[in-house]
């Protein structure tokens, strides 16, 4: 890799939030928080349980923001120690309730723990709203949670359907929005904290428990009949708000000649045509479209066999597979790979002489980095008249189909602008080319410009396949094959000083000594799975590690010496058996130990995940640094609660905006890296190599002696 860096994706574009917006936002949200309070106060009986209300009666849960007042007032029991005032008269109650908007104080997002604890119950509520979506879903700033809760009058349970539809979840299958999931659980306790509820255990199982399959009203609420059918009824409304949205993911919804896909909610309209995006430009939807991105190489990955034509064939991966192309990303991905380690071979001195079991991560995030400015590019050369902001989103929406997304863009009023065929494609595959780095555009574009044999029965066939075997790959090389250049291959000794050929030998040999140890590692743990589940399973490949996850939460490292006795990885393995040669392997989570000398409390372990769990659930360490692991759905992991719990408390040094600023930092990759060593290829790397000199090879060592590879 040795392009030059252009302008970075939503460089120069607007903020799409100000502080007028913002104060709008709180202002029209505590509106509707206060009229769900005063709803409530009719139907509990007041004054006897105001302290109650005062306390612990957040609007924090599945059902109606009034029932969830009712349900939360009448579940706390306060202590001994705290005597109810029976004679609270209304006005003083309404008064601790009502929210002076003239304090600057309660524009503040988050609140802090200094000033929540003088807010008003509704102020301190909607703190536990916004906290809610943000430590449910990843890369969700509080500017764009109070957006959603707006759209849905406050309304919790609405909120989360209108980002799941934005993010395209499913809502009637196993992926949609799941009240009893840890992942849940966690983020309304984060909820309960952040509004200071006296007991946050209460406001969970109370939550749950309206949730239920069985339940008792009469349990919450005592003799009151009247109050007892009221849950019952919310319950029921709960119930049919869940299934409508199962039911809506199944009909094709009509959209509007808009130029962005809007959100509807229950104010009607649009939340372009009212509010403007929810999206924050350049890293909410950046983010949840890099996530998609790296899906689409683990399902390549899946295909691609273990041992390729070719022994460097990961390395043909990494410098030009990207998923843009004539065919689907998957497909493209994998013509990209073969077609590039026919195109492109590296000379046989350099080839790896070790077995490759490991993707590096850092070289997978950046091929996918490049795809995302790539697939952009294209969008945009082939529909000028889109903003990135646009581009973005039709990708993200279209599964980073750069053909959907043009047709979606059609649809929209978009198709007048440029015509796809002829010279324009060329010129935009060129575009993509350049902005993602590819070493030979103009290579790149006659292979993506022409027909190839890639319509071929033969060649249809093979891509049908679960995974490709070494035969398949050979054929399809055959058919992609093209003309190659007939300059004079370059001597290494043109281009390598013997300080880089001996550094390259030496990082090639630490590269070798680390992924032992990790393919060591998992081997470990699938071999206990394997005995659990009766099923043998063989390492596919590693294609992705953070090794930096601490026991406990990330708050303490410094006082800890940056300690981390866990690594979280994803590989894919594949289950023995008559027709393990063509079966897909399965994507697995293990959180391992970091070390083989000290053994931990909690044992390490894997599970098989699903690609699109990588933003359904949450984990600190990971996204802090940049690293798209797939973690578990229902599973307990290190990271997965005590830091996000630390923030609900205010005891954190990080926050919010922070992880998500973090992430957008870690995993921008255009960049040339020490690990571009291991793959390096006299012919495509000299510049690469000119602007890299080892002037102290064991100097250079040294840098990475205490750490892995990965």
């Amino acid at each position: 890799m040795h392009g030059n860096r252009g302008r970075r994706i939503g460089d120069g574009s607007p903020p799409g939030f100000t502080d007028e917006s913002l104060k709008q936002d709180i202002c029209v949200l505590l509106h509707h928080i206060h009229g769900s309070y005063k709803a409530a106060l009719d139907r509990l009986p007041m004054p006897a349980l105001a302290a109650r209300l005062l306390k612990a009666g957040m609007c924090i849960g599945f059902l109606d923001s009034v029932s969830n007042i009712i349900v939360n007032t009448i579940a706390y029991s306060p202590s001994p120690s705290d005597e109810e005032d029976d004679d609270v008269p209304e006005s003083k109650i309404i008064s601790q309730i009502i929210t002076d908007t003239s304090d600057k104080s309660v524009f503040e997002v988050p609140l802090s723990p200094q000033k929540a604890a003088g807010m008003t119950i509704a102020r301190r509520s909607l703190d536990g709203l916004v906290r809610f979506l943000t430590s449910h879903f990843r890369y969700l700033a509080d500017t764009e949670a109070l957006r959603y809760l707006r759209l849905a009058k406050a309304d919790l349970l609405t909120a989360v359907r209108l980002i799941e539809r934005d993010r395209n979840k499913k809502c009637n299958d196993e992926l949609a929005f799941n009240i009893a999931s840890l992942t849940t659980k966690i983020a309304l306790e984060c909820a309960a904290v952040s509004a200071r509820h006296p007991v946050p255990d209460v406001l969970v199982k109370a939550s749950v428990i309206m949730a239920s399959p069985q339940i008792d009203f009469t349990v919450l609420a005592g003799q009151d009949p009247t109050l007892s059918e009221f849950l019952r009824q919310a319950r029921m409304n709960m119930n049919r708000s869940l299934d409508l949205c199962g039911k809506a993911k199944n009909k094709k919804r009509k959209r509007s000649n808009q130029t962005y896909t809007p959100t509807e909610s229950r104010e009607g309209g649009t939340a372009q045509n009212r509010l403007g995006s929810t999206f924050r430009y350049t890293q909410s939807l950046m983010l949840l479209l890099l996530g998609k991105i790296h899906g689409i190489y683990l399902q390549a990955l899946a295909k691609l066999p273990r041992d390729g034509l070719r022994k460097c064939h990961h390395s043909s991966l990494l410098k030009g597979g990207y998923c843009y192309g004539p065919r689907d990303p998957v497909t493209n991905i994998i013509l990209n790979t073969i077609w590039y380690g026919s195109m492109f071979p590296t000379p046989q001195e350099f080839e790896l002489q070790f077995k490759v079991g490991m993707i590096c991560t850092d070289m997978l995030a950046r091929i996918e980095y490049c795809s995302l400015y790539g697939l952009v590019a294209l969008l945009h050369a082939c529909l000028p008249s889109l903003t990135e902001q646009e581009a973005l989103w039709y990708l993200f929406s279209s599964d980073a189909d750069v053909h959907k997304a043009i047709r979606k863009a059609k649809k929209h009023g978009h198709a007048h602008a440029v015509c796809e065929e002829g010279n324009h494609l060329h010129n935009a595959y060129r575009q993509a080319a350049v902005a993602s780095w590819h070493p030979d555009p103009d290579a790149l574009v006659e292979f993506a410009t022409s027909s190839l044999n890639m319509e071929s029965t033969e060649v249809l066939a093979i891509l049908q396949q679960g995974k490709l075997t070494n035969g398949a790959v050979e054929c399809l090389a055959i058919s992609l094959a093209h003309k190659r250049s007939e300059e004079q291959p370059i001597s290494s000794s043109q281009v390598l000083s013997k300080n880089q050929k001996r550094f390259i030998s030496a990082f090639r040999g630490k590269f070798r000594h680390d992924q032992n140890f990790f393919v060591r590692k998992v081997n470990e743990v699938l071999s206990n799975y394997s005995q659990e589940k009766g099923v043998l399973y063989k390492l596919h490949i590693i294609c992705g590690v953070n090794p930096k996850v601490p026991q406990g939460s990330s708050s303490g490292l410094a006082m800890r010496k940056f300690k981390f006795e866990y690594f979280h990885i994803n590989f894919l393995a594949t289950a023995k058996g008559p027709n393990s040669a063509l079966t897909a392997p399965e994507l697995f989570f293990a959180q391992c130990s970091n070390t083989d000398k000290v053994k931990l409390k909690e044992p390490s372990f894997c599970t098989p995940v699903q690609y699109s769990f990588i933003d359904n659930v949450r984990c600190f360490p990971c996204e802090f640094n940049g690293a798209k692991i797939v973690h578990p759905y229902d599973e307990t992991y290190s990271g997965c609660c005590d830091d996000f719990k630390l923030m609900a408390k205010g005891k954190h040094g990080t926050w919010n905006e922070l992880i998500i600023s973090a992430c957008d930092f870690n995993v921008d990759k255009m960049c040339t890296m020490t690990k571009d060593w291991i793959y390096f290829d006299p012919n495509m790397d000299s510049k690469f190599a000119a602007k890299n000199p080892i002037s102290n090879v064991a100097r250079e060592l040294r840098e990475w002696k205490g750490g892995r590879i990965f």
